[in-house]
């Protein structure tokens, strides 16, 4: 009887596995190369929720000094495009329109310089649309939040 339970005890313990204490910190390998902050994101360019229009410049929280290059490219009805640059209150600083290189179903690039006065800084939109050919209402919109000096 005696070899029956010590042998039911050497294969209970055998399947409970080997006891290990748990690792301490140290223990833990370092990572060989530091990972990217993901804080500061990259800035990149804007597309349209539809993708129409993409600015490609200037970059959201960019600094400008005017002149300022608005450019990107497009695929809008005649190619036609309408931008303009407000402040936070509404007030609109310039505003113009432009042509893209091809108009849709094509993709072309725009680029204009728009001049603007501020007397301090100023918290800005930079704002690239197209307006339907049906009723004029806009279609597809960029708006790029920007400082202005």
């Amino acid at each position: 009887m005696t070899r029956v339970f010590a042998l039911a005890l050497i294969v209970l313990l055998g399947a409970c596995g080997k006891i290990t204490t748990p690792p301490t910190p140290t223990d833990s390998p370092k990572p060989s190369t530091p990972r990217p902050s993901l804080a500061t994101p990259i800035p990149s360019p804007v597309t349209s929720a539809k993708g129409a229009i993409t600015v490609r410049s200037p970059l959201v929280n960019e600094t400008l000094r005017s002149p300022v290059t608005i450019s990107g490219d497009a695929s809008v009805f005649e190619a036609t495009l309408a931008w303009r640059i407000s402040d936070t209150a509404g007030r609109v600083l310039a505003e113009g329109i432009t042509t893209a290189s091809a108009g849709a179903p094509g993709r072309g690039t725009f680029s204009v310089s728009a001049t603007y006065t501020v007397a301090t800084d100023t918290v800005a939109l930079v704002e690239v649309y197209s307006r339907s050919p049906k009723d004029g209402n806009i279609d597809e919109i960029v708006r790029i939040p920007v400082l202005l000096r």
